[in-house]
């Protein structure tokens, strides 16, 4: 008897790379029953289907992949998700770990390792960048204690992300849903906790860190 095809959802703000997973995924006997283009819709479309995985890009608008993951395992704390991501920052593959990934591959991945990982994550196993987990895992402390971003909580880190992204605390408080007072308050403690005086040296970390380009 055949196994139960693997059904998935991919979340990527970009429409060609979408058509393209999708084609890569459906090729490879992976069914891909919804596509979302934003944090939000990737939630809503999960509560709807509850696929086998979740295929999340890490930059979308709006909340973006890594709250998305959050509200999801929220929602469903068996949730099984991979993260695909332009950038290898160190900060957002540690983030991404302590949200519960499965697995986190860059953009850059051959088409067969992503199609693996989708595999093994579905399967409610691990797969993660080569390169990444050896530097987050290869030694005792790990990558997620060396960084400078490993001070913030998840929802810091969220909140630093979008201000570095150019977002005020008002539209902050309204992408997260939190008050404009809670988003200014986890707006000063992100300051005083990386010793940051001005947005322009928020921006300049974020850069150094592989969270936004510039």
């Amino acid at each position: 008897m055949s196994s139960k095809r693997i059904s998935a959802l991919v979340a990527d703000d970009h429409p060609v790379v979408r058509i393209g997973m999708r084609r890569l995924l459906e090729t490879n006997d992976i069914g891909v029953v919804a596509e979302a283009a934003t944090g939000e819709e990737a939630y809503r479309l999960y509560d709807i289907h509850r696929p086998d995985m979740v295929l999340m890009d890490m930059r979308m608008p709006g909340i973006g992949g890594l709250e998305a993951v959050r509200r999801i395992r929220r929602r469903d704390a068996d949730a099984k998700i991979m993260m695909l991501s332009i950038s290898d920052s160190d900060a957002l593959f540690s983030q991404a770990v302590g949200m519960g990934v499965a697995g986190y591959l860059t953009k850059s991945a051959a088409p067969g390792e992503i199609v693996a990982a989708v595999r093994r994550v579905a399967a409610g196993e691990k797969h993660f960048d080569t390169a990444l987990a050896g530097r987050l895992f290869g030694s005792g402390s790990g990558a997620a204690s060396s960084s400078v971003l490993s001070v913030l909580t998840p929802r810091e880190f969220e909140v630093f992300r979008l201000l570095a992204e150019g977002h005020s605390v008002n539209d902050i408080a309204a992408i997260l849903s939190i008050s404009p007072k809670t988003a200014g308050v986890h707006h000063t403690r992100i300051m005083h906790k990386l010793d940051i005086r001005s947005p322009a040296q928020l921006v300049r970390l974020a850069f150094q860190q592989g969270l936004i380009a510039i």
